[in-house]
């Protein structure tokens, strides 16, 4: 009956896992080789990827610690002060 109750009370944490899993592979896929690189030293540091932006035949990477935001570009150069807000969530 405990190990019953356990399992439920850990059924949203996993389910909620495996769809950041999801959420990550998707935007891993989207960086370049140098990105990946560049984000094994942010992800050595605890940030984590948001999400990875593609215009003008560009893309940015996005990631976080905390309230602290840093970029990759597609050359795998790390701004740790970038100049974007990001929206709420809802």
């Amino acid at each position: 009956m405990l190990h019953t109750a356990a399992m439920k009370l850990t059924s949203p944490f996993i389910e909620n896992r495996k769809e950041t899993l999801m959420d990550t592979n998707s935007h891993w896929i989207k960086l370049t080789n140098a990105q990946r690189f560049a984000f094994y030293t942010l992800a050595k540091l605890g940030y984590q990827l948001l999400f990875v932006r593609n215009a003008n035949n560009c893309s940015t990477a996005v990631a976080s610690q905390d309230n602290k935001l840093a970029t990759i570009d597609d050359e795998g150069e790390i701004n740790f002060n970038p100049s974007i807000i990001l929206r709420e969530q809802k």
